[in-house]
């Protein structure tokens, strides 16, 4: 199943939105004081990183030109969008996809492929034209007409489809878990039987206010929903991404018994730098977050990540948290908040090779936390090429680090504004709390990365 997913396809090819929280931060904090005890598992062997792990919900929908070169530039590969059913079937029988066509086609001519989240409901289903998100079980087949005609209509164009979003908040779902699976289970059906290459994901759970929905996500499983899906979709939305990193393994040792444990997407992931969720971090911790989010999800071994999201709105309403997720300030003027964080990862990370024996450390605190990347070697003109990338952050205090990197055009990246600096081998960097980024070009081989503490 994992070739699946990895394989190239024969065919070429949201109102998305954090869960809120209406109970009490103090509730909210409760069942995290357990994440943060729970031992951590050390990875010992290398991880791919694949060129296709870095993904945006809600990115290219301005079909602007403009949008799309900033995508490019930052390396995005995914992007994901909800094909509404109100928008496709707004009335009955009345099929419009001139919205979704002109998006899909925009995405294609790019170059970066397409998530589409089937959801959700539609006024006419519902006694007086209106309820809440939900399918009720007597009307699951108008919903099942929804998801086969929408998949054959952008078969071949649309790369994979997830089934819903946040099942486990009343929000988004407001039937019974058990009516959830069994509508998971009829969807994956139909997506199968209109186009059998395309990739399927179900779930797309994330937390609830009071822990992880252990029993829905397993129920889901058992019941046979999971049978025809590919992959599961997890939101691991936590205050910082060290417990977002506690959170993706508490759902992966979930996961595992139903052989899930390597095929799970981030379909969404964010911190917002305003309003009022637990989640909500500073404008200047955010690129910093960005990076060690990324690069802890990153060599677990889940792909793709999409972060949600790309543009805060022009007016953002100061206790709004829904606001603020995005990487960028405005799409007027594309101002960074994080997107200078995140294209490094997209740019210097994907289609690489994560070693955690990697690099050699000297008198260095436990504290400082070292990732090792190397690109393959391949032959260019007759001589090998290939390079490395090292993302270096303290979790407390700060450390002068001397760098001995082989290879030529080392460089240090600043995640806040994207601006290099250029450095010999033997070079001394402060690292603190932001990560530092450095890179350079040219095998490794015969000389070791070391780092080693400097002298002040």
């Amino acid at each position: 199943m994992r070739e699946k997913l990895k394989k190239e396809k024969k065919k070429k090819r949201r109102e998305y939105s954090l869960t809120p929280y209406p109970l009490s931060l103090i509730i909210y904090l409760l069942p995290l004081t357990f994440y943060l005890s729970c031992a951590s598992s050390q990875l010992s062997v290398p991880v791919v990183i694949p060129a296709d792990v870095a993904g945006l919900v809600h990115a290219g929908e301005t079909n602007s030109p403009e949008e799309y070169a900033f995508l490019e530039r930052m390396g995005i590969r995914w992007t994901l969008t909800t094909f509404n059913w109100n928008r496709i079937e707004r009335e009955q029988n009345q099929w419009n996809f001139d919205f979704y066509d002109r998006f899909v086609d925009t995405a294609n001519a790019n170059g970066i492929k397409i998530l589409g989240v089937l959801a959700y409901d539609v006024r006419w289903i519902h006694e007086g034209g209106s309820g809440p998100r939900y399918i009720p079980p007597d009307k699951t087949h108008y919903f099942l007409e929804y998801v086969r005609r929408t998949v054959e209509h952008f078969s071949g164009r649309v790369d994979a489809w997830s089934i819903w979003n946040e099942p486990n908040v009343t929000r988004f779902w407001a039937g019974t878990p058990e009516d959830f699976f069994e509508l998971t289970r009829l969807s994956a059906i139909a997506i199968r039987e209109v186009d059998p290459d395309v990739i399927i994901l179900g779930g797309a759970f994330t937390r609830g206010v009071f822990g992880m929905p252990k029993s829905f996500i397993r129920g889901l499983f058992e019941s046979g929903g999971m049978e025809n899906v590919d992959a599961v979709a997890f939101h691991p939305y936590e205050m910082t991404p060290a417990r977002t990193l506690q959170l993706f393994r508490r759902f992966r040792a979930i996961v595992a018994p139903y052989g899930f444990d390597d095929r799970i997407w981030i379909t969404e992931v964010g911190y917002p730098t305003g309003g009022w969720y637990p989640t909500a971090t500073t404008e200047k911790k955010f690129p910093a977050y960005v990076v060690q989010t990324f690069v802890k999800l990153a060599v677990e071994g889940t792909s793709p990540v999409f972060w949600y999201h790309l543009f805060d709105p022009e007016n953002r309403v100061k206790g709004n948290s829904e606001d603020f997720f995005g990487l960028v300030r405005s799409r007027n003027d594309f101002t960074s908040k994080g997107a200078e964080a995140f294209r490094l990862c997209a740019v210097h990370l994907t289609g690489t090779v994560y070693y955690p024996d990697k690099p050699m450390r000297d008198n260095l605190p436990s504290s400082l936390m070292t990732y090792y990347f190397e690109s393959p070697s391949v032959m260019v003109d007759g001589e090998p090429s290939g390079g490395g990338t090292l993302v270096l952050w303290r979790t407390s205090g700060s450390t002068r680090v001397m760098l001995q990197i082989p290879g030529t055009n080392h460089t240090v990246h600043d995640p806040v504004s994207g601006n290099t600096v250029a450095i010999q081998s033997g070079a001394v960097v402060k690292v603190g709390s932001m990560p530092v980024v450095v890179t350079w070009q040219g095998s490794a081989d015969g000389m070791p990365v070391r780092l080693s503490r400097a002298r002040r």
